[in-house]
C-alpha cells in the first residue's frame, strides 16, 4: 500500500467506525423501544445475547449511511484544506485520490451480500424465539402460530394449541398440492425435530380432483374416488415430514413480532419463484429478494454521490454531518416508499426495490459530469 492509500485510510476509517457504532447502536434500539415494556426485567446476560444477535442485521441497514458519513467528513477535509489540489497537481487523479473509497464500498457491498447469506439466517431467527422466551416465561413463542395456515415451502402447517413446556403441537393439519391431488394430514400431536415435524397418531386423506373427469357407475363411486383414506397410523413410532425451515425461523416469520425475515438470498429467490406458494407469499419473497441485493449495494450507489458531495458542500465537519443525515434519510424514504408500492403491485418489483440506488447513483454521476467545479 502506497503512502497516499495509508493516509486516506487512515483519514476514512476512523469516521466510518464513528459511523458505524452510532447508527448501528441507533438501529438496535429502534427494534427495542417499541418492546421496552416487555423485556424490562429479563436477565442482565440473556438481555445482551438478544441485542448482540441484531447487530448483522443492523450492520447490513447502516453500511451504506456510515460510508457516506465517512466520505462527506474525509474527503470534504482533504477538499476543504486544498489537500486534494495538492495531490492532483502532483500528478495523482481525482479517480485515484477516491480509490481507497471505491475498494472500501465494494468491501462492505460484498460484506453485506455475505451476511444476507450466510449469517442472517441464523442470528435473525433466534432473534425472535428469544424474544419470546424472555417476555413470555421461557416459552419459544410458538403458540403465536396456532390457529394460522403457515406456508412451509409447498405445504400449509395448521395446528390447534401448543404444549408451552414441550414445543408438541396439537390437532395438527398439513395440506400439501401435488399436481391436483391435495394430500391432508390429520395428526393428534406433533413435535419439531431441526427440519423436521414428527406427527403422532394421523391420518392422510387424499382429494384427487382428477377423478372429476372419470364417470363413475353411481355418486357413492365418485365420492371415493375423489376422497380417499390414504394411511392411519395409530403407533408411537410416528412419521417424519420434512420442512424447510427449523421452529426458530417459523417462529421469527409468522409470530407477528415485527422480527426481520430470516430467508437467505438464495431461499428468498426460491420461494419467489414457487408457484405452489400464494401470489402475496411470491411477492414477499421477491421484494425479500431485491431488498438484499439492493442494500448491500446501496454501499457503491451512494459513493456515486457522497464523493461529489463531499468536493462540492462539505467545506466543514457540521454541513458533512447535516449532508450525510439528508442522503441518508432521502435514501431510506425512497427505498422504504419503493418497496410500499412494490407490495401493492402499483408498480414493478425490480423498480420499487431498487429505484432509491439508481436515482441517488445518476445524480452523483450527473454531477460529477456536468459540474464545472469537478472537470
Amino acid at each position: 500500500m502506497k503512502r497516499l492509500d495509508r493516509y486516506l485510510v487512515l483519514e476514512a476509517l476512523p469516521p466510518l467506525v464513528f459511523g458505524l457504532l452510532i447508527y448501528s447502536s441507533l438501529a438496535v434500539i429502534s427494534t427495542v423501544l417499541p418492546r421496552l415494556k416487555w423485556i424490562v426485567g429479563t436477565p442482565l446476560k440473556d438481555l445482551t445475547i438478544w441485542l448482540l444477535l441484531q447487530m448483522p442485521q443492523a450492520l447490513v441497514q447502516t453500511f451504506p449511511i456510515a460510508l457516506v458519513l465517512a466520505i462527506l467528513l474525509s474527503f470534504g477535509r482533504l477538499a476543504t484544506n486544498n489537500e486534494l489540489k495538492a495531490i492532483q497537481s502532483g500528478g495523482v487523479s481525482l479517480f485515484r485520490s477516491a480509490r481507497v473509497y471505491i475498494i472500501l464500498a465494494v468491501f462492505l457491498a460484498a460484506s453485506s451480500l455475505y451476511i444476507n447469506e450466510y449469517i442472517l439466517p441464523k442470528t435473525n431467527p433466534l432473534v425472535g424465539s428469544l424474544y419470546w422466551k424472555l417476555t413470555s416465561g421461557g416459552g419459544s413463542g410458538l403458540g403465536r402460530l396456532a390457529n394460522q395456515d403457515i406456508p412451509i415451502g409447498n405445504m400449509t402447517l395448521n395446528f390447534k394449541k401448543v404444549d408451552r413446556k414441550t414445543d408438541i403441537i396439537y390437532d395438527v393439519r398439513i395440506e400439501n398440492w401435488r399436481k391436483k391431488k391435495l394430500y391432508v394430514t390429520f395428526a393428534e400431536r406433533a413435535e419439531f425435530v431441526n427440519n423436521e415435524i414428527k406427527i403422532y397418531n394421523y391420518q392422510i386423506n387424499i382429494i384427487n380432483l382428477d377423478s372429476l373427469n372419470k364417470k363413475e357407475n353411481n355418486a357413492e363411486e365418485q365420492l371415493l374416488a375423489l376422497v380417499k383414506e390414504h394411511k392411519l397410523d395409530q403407533s408411537e413410532d410416528g412419521a417424519v415430514v420434512d420442512i424447510d425451515e427449523n421452529i426458530d425461523e417459523l417462529i421469527t416469520r409468522h409470530s407477528n413480532g415485527g422480527f426481520e425475515d430470516s430467508r437467505s438470498i438464495r431461499k428468498a429467490y426460491n420461494d419467489a419463484n414457487n408457484e405452489l406458494l400464494k401470489p402475496k407469499d411470491r411477492t414477499q419473497a421477491a421484494i425479500l429478494f431485491h431488498k438484499k441485493l439492493a442494500e448491500p449495494l446501496a454501499n457503491i450507489a451512494l459513493l456515486l454521490l457522497a464523493i461529489p458531495l463531499s468536493l462540492l458542500y462539505a467545506s466543514n465537519r457540521g454541513l458533512a454531518f447535516g449532508l450525510s443525515l439528508i442522503v441518508t434519510l432521502v435514501w431510506y424514504l425512497i427505498f422504504t416508499l419503493g418497496q410500499l408500492f412494490a407490495q401493492a403491485n402499483t408498480i414493478p418489483i425490480w423498480l420499487g426495490v431498487w429505484f432509491a440506488n439508481i436515482l441517488l447513483a445518476t445524480i452523483g454521476i450527473y454531477l460529477f459530469k456536468f459540474n464545472k467545479k469537478l472537470n
